[in-house]
């Protein structure tokens, strides 16, 4: 479990955020759902590093219980809940993978960045797998928010595998709740997508 710095935590809690929709469910108005979507701020400073590769950052897959939207929390006793109340705007793959390329787009290290297919030269896909995307809990006034994906870089349209590495965020949650949830998986990704992009820039530079 990695242990993340205070100081860091404070500081992309400032622009970590999240959007609440009010959408009734089955027709009725009586049982609202509750939206909620990742967000953080893009990179402030452009990358320094200029590469040739076209990108294609996929939609990530995800294990069973991450495959849909709804927010998921797994118990003491290890029983998994879906919210059917809250869910995210859209699959957990989905979200982090559209986050990620808008990312890796405002870095301006690449030429261009794809999320559908193309039949472009050069291209390199980006490739996830979600394996945990929402909170555990300890008992019942403690959540611990985990954010665990794997990432794979593949070159020569699929051919080759230029790095895969697994990326698992822990963070004690201020509070339980799912506003509190969104909040913290806000925060997970934002250092997620930090160190993706940094991977992928080091796995593209030249070897000595």
């Amino acid at each position: 479990m990695r242990k993340l710095s205070l100081i860091v935590l404070v500081t992309l809690m400032i622009f970590a955020g999240c959007i609440t929709v009010n959408v009734p469910l089955g027709g009725g108005d009586s049982v609202p759902s509750f939206q909620w979507q990742l967000r953080w701020n893009p990179p402030i400073e452009p990358g320094n590093l200029i590469f040739t590769n076209i990108l294609r950052v996929k939609d990530f897959d995800a294990s069973g219980s991450y495959q849909l939207s709804g927010m998921v929390v797994t118990y003491h006793d290890g029983s998994i809940a879906e919210s059917s109340d809250n869910r995210w705007v859209a699959r957990p793959g989905a979200m982090l993978s559209e986050m990620l390329s808008r990312d890796i787009q405002v870095t301006g290290n690449y030429p261009a960045v794809f999320r559908t297919a193309t039949s472009v030269n050069n291209l390199l896909t980006l490739e996830g797998y979600v394996r945990e995307f929402g909170a555990t809990q300890v008992d019942s006034t403690t959540w611990i928010a985990i954010l665990d994906v794997d990432v794979s870089l593949m070159g020569n349209r699929g051919n080759d595998v230029l790095f895969q590495k697994n990326y698992r965020f822990e963070q004690h949650m201020p509070e339980t709740g799912f506003k509190a949830l969104a909040d913290q998986m806000s925060l997970l990704g934002a250092l997620w997508s930090e160190e993706v992009m940094t991977d992928i820039a080091s796995a593209l530079l030249p070897r000595r």
